[in-house]
C-alpha cells in the first residue's frame, strides 16, 4: 500500500492509501468482489527485446522503449533504446520536429534507473497508422502495461514503446510541434502569452528580485534600493544601518526571501536578541512567506546562547552592536562570546549584521563589525586608527552639509573649490565641480542641485567607511514618502494625588541626605544621580519605590542617608495604589478612548502594569485587554502583541520595558506613559516601537503622560528635561546615543545637585551636548548615508510602475487558470475572489452536472507543486495580502504564481497555433501569414563557449554569488517581449490591411454570425497544406522562423535595447572599477590589496556582461500560422 492521488469521483483531490498498482489495478472487482468483464481485449503484440536482464521496480523486465528516470540527471523522463557495457542509454524526447538522430542521448547506470509515473493528465506523444504524430493524455494504464490515452477525436490504448514524453527541460523549439503539423487552438496561446509577458514585464521591473514584489510589504524606495544593493553585489556581506524605524527588518527580509528563491535548500542562522525571536519568527512568516521552503534550514538563535550558533549560507544578526561590543570586554566569557560570533560569521559565505548605531558612539564595537564583514581589510587595524580616519573625515562632512543649492553662488563656489582640494587625485569630482560651477554661472538652479546631488551620491559611493555599509537618515525628502507616526508632543492625564506629594517629599529628604555624602565626589556623584533617577521613574508606584529604599539601603555606608532611606520606606507604607493610580487611570483612559482605538500602555513595573491590567479589564472585558510583561513567557507576550494587532475594536496593550526594544507597535492609535523612563535612551527606544512607517492618515496618532500631583514633583521635572532638553518628543535622537547617555547622567546629577531648581540648567546642558553631537553625526552621515538614486535605472521606479499595472495581471491570471471562465484555460478551480479581494485556486473542482475535474497539468507535477499548496488564500491586491494573515500575494516570486510559470514553460500546448480567420469581405486570395513571440534577454552568464568572455566566470572564488550577477545583468538589459508576423516567403508583414485583420483576438466561429476563425485541427489543416504543401510543410515553416529570428535581432526596439544596454554595461563597469581604484588609491596597504582583487574580478565580470547583454538570446515562446481568407471552413471538421 502507498499514498495515491484521487482525480475523479467524489473523493477526488484527496489522498489515500491505496494498491501500489493503482490505477492500473482498477475494475480488477466489482462492487460485489468479483471479477468483471474487461475492455475489449488488445491485440497480441510481438514482445519487446529485452536490453537489460534486471527486473524494474514493477517485477518485470527493463526493455527497449521502457520510459525511465534517472536520478543521475534531472533531465526527466527518456526512452531506453540501447546498452553501452554496464550502462545504458536513454533518449531524451524534445518535440516531434526533431529527427531521431538529433535527440539527446546519454548513458546511466541501471542501479539509479526508475519506472516513469504513467499518471493521468500526462502529456504523451505517438505516431499514427499514417505515420503523423498525435498527442493526448493519458487516463489510465492497464494491467498489461499499456497506456489509455485520450487525443483529438480518438481514444485508446497505446503501447508504451510508442509512446514519447517530453524530457525535463523548458521547451526551447516550439517549431518543432508546428514543423510536425501538431498546432493547438490559439485559445490557450491567447491566455498563456499574456501571463507569460506580464511575469517577464515584472522580472524585468525588479531586475529578476521576485522577492521584493512577492512579499508581503508595502514597497518603499530606500528598502527596495537597499535589498537591491545587496543581491546584486556578488559578494554579500553587509552591514545595514539605517536609522531606528525605516524598515532594516524589511530589507533583510526581502535579501532573506530572494536567497531562499534561489536556493531552496539555503541554511539560515538568525542571531537575535531573546525578546526579537517572536517577532522576527512572526515577520519572516507573515509577509516573507520563509515557511514555504521546507528544505531549507532557519535556526532562530539566542544572542546569549553562543552553543546554538552554527555557520550558514547565510547568517544575520540583529542589533549586531550589542555582541560587537563585547569584543573589548574585560568579562571572559563577553569575549569567548564575540568571538563565537566572529567565527561562525567568517565560516558563513553570506553575513547581515543589523545595527542603528552610527561608527561615533563605539569606534571599537564598529571595528569588530568591520573585521567580521571585511577581516582581510582591518585584520590589523585598531581602534585608534579607525578613530583618526573618522575624526578626519568631519571637517570635509562639514563641507558637504554647507554644499546646499540654495546657497548664494559665491559660497557655493568657495565649497566647490574646498571639495576639489580635498580629492584632488579624482577626475570625477573635478568635474562635477566644474560642471556646478557653469550651472551657477548660468543661473540655472534645477542644473545646480542635479549636480550638486551628483557630487554626493559619487563621493558616497567612493568614500565612505565602508562600501559595505548601507544607511539610510531620515530626511526631509523621505519624510515625504515614509511618514511616521510617533512624534506628537504628549497630552497630559492628571490624576490629582497627595501619595505623590508624599513621595515628592520623601525624595527631597533622601537628596539632601545623599547629596551631603557624596558631593565633592564627581564618581559618587554620578552614581547616586542613576539611583535618584530610578528613584523618580518609580514615583507612580510606592510599592516599587519601597522596594528601592530597601535596596539602596542595604548598599550605603552612611547612616543619615539609610535613615533617610528607612524614613521613605515608613512614609509610603499606607499608600493605595490601586485606589490613587491604577483605578483613576483607567477610568480617565476608557474615557479619552473611542470605539475602535488601539492603545499602548507603557508601566514602570511588571506589578503596576498587571494591576492596570485588571482595572481594565473591569471595565473593557478580558477579550480586550493584553499584556506584555516581563515576568510572562516570551511565546505569550508574542501572541498577546499578535491579538492586539488584529483587534478590530477597543483594545489595550499593558507593557512594561520588556515591550520597549524590538517591538513593531506602528498600528497603536495611542500611546500612555504610565510614568517616564530614567534614560532618554529607553524614552526613544519605546516611541520606535510606534514611531514607525504610517500607511493612512497619522494625524488622529496621539500619547499621553501622567500629572499625579497639582505640585511640581521631579517627575514633572524629568518630563521637561526630556521635552525641551533632549526634544524626544519632537523628532528622534536614535543617531545620539552615546551622548544621550552622557546627557542623561549630567542631566540628573543637575537636578540632584539644585533640586527642582535645576531644571532650567539641566535643559541647556543637555541641548549644548546634543547640538555638538548632532553636528559630528551629520558631518559622517553626509558621506556615509546613500543617496536616492534619481536615474531611470531605478529599481524602486520601475517596480512602482509595474504594480500600478497590478489589476492587468490579476485578470490576464485569472482567464488562463479559473475553470470555465474563457475557454483553452488550465482548469482550476477559483475559491472566493483572489482578483478583488481573497480567494485561491483549487485543483478540483466540478462544473455543474458533471463529474469532478483536475488541471490540465500532469498528476506529478499536481503532487508535487500544486498539492501542497492545497486550501491556500492568495490575493492580487497587495493592499489585502498586508490587511489579512495568511493571505499570499500573487505576483511573479510566489509559489503559486511560479509554479504555473514554470510549467507554461515547460508545456507544449499553447506553443504553436494554427487558425483560417474567415474574413467575408477579404476579397484577396487566401494569405498565410507566420507569427512568432521572442523573449529577449541577456545572453546567460553561466554558458559560455570557448573562448567567450563569460568562460573566464568559472574561475572565480566559491563565495561569489553568481546569480547576483543574473540579476544584475536583468538591470542592464530588462527583458522584453518581441512579435513578428512574416509572410509565407519569409519577409516581414508591413501591409497596414493584413495587420488590421490580424489584431482581433481569436473568436470561434458559430454559425450566428458571419465570420469568425476555425482552428487547423488535424482535418483541418489538409485546407492549410494547399496553400503549403505538406511535403514541404516543416521546411517552410523553419526556413520562415530563421528569418524571423534575424529579422527579430534587426528590430529597432531590439537594437536599441542591445545598445542602450551595451551603454549602460560600460558605464556600470566604468563607474565600479574606477570608485574601486580611487578607494584603493586613498587606502591602507590591507585594504588596497582586497581591492585589487576585487577590481580584478569586476574586470572580469565586466567583459562577461558586455559580452551577455551584446547578443541577447532570443527565446521562441510561441509560434503560429493564421490563414486570411474570404471563405469558411466546414464547422464539422
Amino acid at each position: 500500500m502507498q499514498i495515491r492521488f484521487a482525480t475523479r469521483g467524489a473523493n477526488a483531490g484527496q489522498t489515500f492509501w491505496g494498491c501500489s498498482r493503482y490505477p492500473q489495478c482498477r475494475g480488477l472487482r466489482d462492487a460485489d468482489g468479483n471479477v468483471p468483464s474487461p475492455r475489449k481485449p488488445r491485440e497480441a503484440q510481438t514482445p519487446r527485446k529485452s536490453t537489460a536482464n534486471a527486473a524494474g521496480p514493477r517485477g518485470r523486465s527493463l526493455a527497449r522503449g521502457d520510459l525511465l528516470v534517472s536520478s543521475e540527471n534531472t533531465l526527466g523522463p527518456g526512452k531506453l533504446v540501447a546498452r553501452d557495457g554496464e550502462r545504458l542509454v536513454l533518449e531524451y524526447f524534445d518535440s516531434p520536429g526533431q529527427a531521431p538522430d538529433e535527440r539527446y542521448r546519454e548513458a546511466v547506470t541501471r542501479v539509479n534507473l526508475s519506472r516513469l509515473t504513467l499518471s493521468p493528465e500526462l502529456r504523451v506523444f505517438w505516431t499514427d497508422a499514417q505515420n503523423r504524430w498525435r498527442s493526448g493524455r493519458i487516463l489510465e494504464t492497464n494491467q498489461h502495461h499499456d497506456i489509455y490515452v485520450r487525443g483529438h477525436e480518438w481514444e485508446g490504448f497505446v503501447a508504451e514503446a510508442d509512446l514519447h514524453v517530453r524530457w525535463g527541460k523548458p521547451l526551447l523549439d516550439p517549431v518543432g510541434f508546428a514543423e510536425a503539423g501538431m498546432l493547438e487552438s490559439p485559445l490557450l496561446a491567447g491566455l498563456r502569452l499574456p501571463f507569460l509577458q506580464s511575469i517577464l514585464e515584472q522580472r524585468s521591473a525588479s531586475h529578476g528580485m521576485r522577492a521584493a514584489l512577492s512579499s508581503s510589504i508595502e514597497l518603499h524606495s530606500h528598502q527596495v534600493e537597499t535589498a537591491w544593493r545587496v543581491l546584486q553585489d556578488p559578494v554579500q556581506r553587509y552591514l545595514l544601518a539605517d536609522e531606528v524605524g525605516l524598515g532594516k527588518t524589511v530589507e533583510a527580509g526581502i535579501v532573506i526571501r530572494q536567497l531562499l528563491l534561489d536556493k531552496p535548500d539555503l541554511t539560515l542562522q538568525l542571531i537575535l536578541p531573546p525578546f526579537l525571536i517572536e517577532q522576527w519568527r512572526g515577520e519572516l512568516t507573515q509577509k516573507f512567506r520563509i515557511d514555504e521552503f521546507r528544505r531549507a534550514t532557519i535556526r532562530f538563535g539566542r544572542d546569549d546562547d553562543p552553543a546554538s550558533w552554527r555557520p550558514a549560507d547565510l547568517m544575520v544578526v540583529d542589533e549586531a552592536h550589542n555582541l560587537a561590543r563585547m569584543s573589548t570586554s574585560n568579562d571572559p566569557l563577553l569575549t569567548a562570546r564575540f568571538e563565537g560570533l566572529r567565527t561562525v560569521a567568517l565560516a558563513s559565505p553570506r553575513l547581515l549584521m543589523l545595527s542603528a548605531t552610527p561608527a561615533l558612539h563605539n569606534v571599537d564595537a564598529f571595528l569588530a563589525m568591520l573585521r567580521m564583514l571585511d577581516p582581510a581589510v582591518y585584520a590589523t587595524t585598531t581602534a585608534d586608527q579607525l578613530r583618526e580616519r573618522l575624526e578626519a573625515r568631519a571637517e570635509l562632512g562639514r563641507v558637504f552639509l554647507g554644499l546646499q543649492p540654495s546657497l548664494p553662488g559665491v559660497l557655493l563656489k568657495g565649497r566647490l573649490t574646498q571639495v576639489e582640494t580635498a580629492y584632488p587625485d579624482d577626475a570625477d569630482v573635478a568635474e562635477i565641480v566644474e560642471q556646478t560651477r557653469v550651472a551657477i554661472s548660468r543661473q540655472d538652479k534645477p542644473e545646480v542641485a542635479s549636480q550638486i546631488h551628483a557630487l554626493r551620491t559619487h563621493v558616497a559611493e567612493v568614500y565612505r567607511v565602508h562600501r559595505r555599509m548601507l544607511r539610510t537618515r531620515r530626511t526631509a525628502a523621505l519624510e515625504g514618502t515614509y511618514r511616521v507616526s510617533g512624534r506628537r508632543a504628549p497630552e497630559s492625564i492628571n490624576l490629582a494625588s497627595s501619595s505623590s506629594d508624599d513621595v515628592t517629599d520623601a525624595l527631597e529628604r533622601w537628596r539632601e541626605h545623599v547629596l551631603a555624602v557624596a558631593e565633592g565626589d564627581t564618581a559618587a556623584m554620578t552614581s547616586a544621580g542613576r539611583a535618584f533617577a530610578d528613584a523618580v521613574a518609580l514615583t507612580l508606584d510606592p510599592d516599587a519605590l519601597r522596594v528601592w529604599a530597601t535596596a539602596r539601603a542595604a548598599s550605603t555606608t552612611s547612616t543619615a542617608e539609610r535613615t533617610a532611606l528607612q524614613r521613605v520606606h515608613a512614609d509610603l507604607g499606607f499608600g493605595d495604589r490601586r485606589g490613587t493610580v491604577s483605578g483613576p487611570f483607567a477610568d480617565e483612559l476608557t474615557d479619552l478612548m473611542t470605539l475602535k482605538e488601539r492603545a499602548v500602555i507603557f508601566c514602570p513595573t511588571a506589578a503596576l502594569g498587571e494591576e492596570v491590567a485588571r482595572e481594565l479589564e473591569a471595565r473593557l472585558g478580558s477579550a480586550s485587554v493584553f499584556r506584555h510583561l516581563h515576568t510572562a513567557p516570551s511565546d505569550r507576550n508574542e501572541r498577546a502583541v499578535r491579538s492586539f494587532e488584529a483587534a478590530r475594536r477597543a483594545a489595550v496593550l499593558v507593557a512594561d520595558s520588556s515591550a520597549e526594544e524590538g517591538r513593531n507597535l506602528q498600528f497603536a492609535d495611542v500611546l500612555v506613559h504610565l510614568g517616564l523612563p530614567s534614560s532618554a535612551n529607553r524614552l526613544e527606544q519605546r516611541i520606535g516601537r510606534c514611531d514607525r512607517w504610517s500607511p493612512g492618515d497619522a494625524t488622529q496618532w496621539r500619547s499621553y503622560t501622567i500629572s499625579a500631583s497639582a505640585q511640581r514633583t521631579y517627575a514633572d521635572a524629568w518630563a521637561q528635561v526630556l521635552a525641551d532638553g533632549f526634544g524626544v518628543f519632537d523628532a528622534s535622537i536614535a543617531s545620539l546615543q552615546r551622548v544621550v547617555d552622557v546627557a542623561t547622567d549630567e542631566a540628573w546629577t543637575l537636578l540632584l545637585e539644585r533640586g527642582l531648581d535645576g531644571t532650567a540648567s539641566a535643559i541647556t546642558r543637555v541641548r549644548e551636548l546634543l547640538t555638538a553631537e548632532r553636528e559630528r553625526v551629520r558631518e559622517q552621515d553626509a558621506l556615509d548615508s546613500l543617496e536616492a538614486t534619481s536615474d531611470d535605472r531605478s529599481v524602486y521606479a520601475r517596480v512602482a510602475a509595474v504594480e500600478s499595472r497590478a489589476a492587468d495581471f490579476a485578470e490576464v491570471s485569472d482567464a488562463l487558470l479559473t475553470a470555465g471562465r474563457v475557454p483553452g484555460n488550465l482548469r482550476f478551480d477559483r475559491t472566493g475572489d483572489p482578483v478583488m479581494s481573497t480567494g485561491g485556486y483549487e485543483i478540483v473542482g466540478r462544473l455543474s452536472g458533471r463529474q469532478a475535474q483536475t488541471p490540465l497539468i500532469p498528476t506529478t507535477r499536481l503532487l508535487r507543486d500544486f498539492v501542497p499548496l492545497k486550501g491556500h488564500r492568495g490575493s492580487f491586491v497587495r493592499e489585502v495580502a498586508l490587511q489579512q494573515e495568511g493571505v499570499r500575494l500573487y505576483r511573479y516570486g510566489d509559489q503559486f504564481i511560479d509554479a504555473v510559470s514554470d510549467f507554461l514553460w515547460h508545456d507544449d500546448r499553447g506553443r504553436a497555433f494554427g487558425m483560417w480567420r474567415w474574413l467575408p469581405d477579404w476579397e484577396r486570395d487566401d494569405t498565410p501569414v507566420y507569427r512568432f513571440d521572442y523573449a529577449v534577454e541577456a545572453n546567460p552568464l553561466e554558458v559560455p563557449t570557448a573562448g567567450d568572455p563569460r568562460d573566464a566566470l568559472r574561475s572565480l572564488s566559491a563565495g561569489f554569488d553568481h546569480l547576483a550577477l543574473a540579476r544584475r545583468a536583468d538591470g542592464i538589459f530588462p527583458p522584453l517581449i518581441v512579435s513578428v508576423w512574416m509572410t509565407a516567403e519569409g519577409h516581414e508583414l508591413n501591409s497596414q490591411l493584413h495587420l488590421d485583420a490580424l489584431r482581433a483576438p481569436y473568436a470561434k466561429a458559430n454559425g450566428a454570425v458571419t465570420g469568425g476563425d476555425f482552428s487547423l485541427n488535424r482535418k483541418r489543416i489538409e485546407h492549410a497544406y494547399e496553400l503549403i504543401p505538406a511535403q514541404s510543410w516543416g521546411g517552410s515553416w523553419r526556413h520562415v522562423e530563421g528569418a524571423a529570428q534575424r529579422l527579430a535581432r534587426g528590430r529597432e526596439d531590439v537594437l536599441t535595447a542591445v545598445q542602450r544596454a551595451s551603454a549602460t554595461a560600460d558605464q556600470d563597469a566604468e563607474t565600479r572599477l574606477r570608485q574601486l581604484h580611487l578607494r584603493a588609491a586613498r587606502s591602507s596597504r590591507s585594504e588596497a590589496a582586497v581591492l585589487e582583487d576585487e577590481i580584478r574580478r569586476e574586470e572580469v565580470v565586466a567583459r562577461a556582461m558586455a559580452a551577455a547583454v551584446a547578443t541577447p538570446s532570443l527565446r521562441l515562446d510561441s509560434t503560429g500560422l493564421v490563414v486570411l481568407s474570404g471563405r469558411p471552413l466546414s464547422a464539422d471538421a
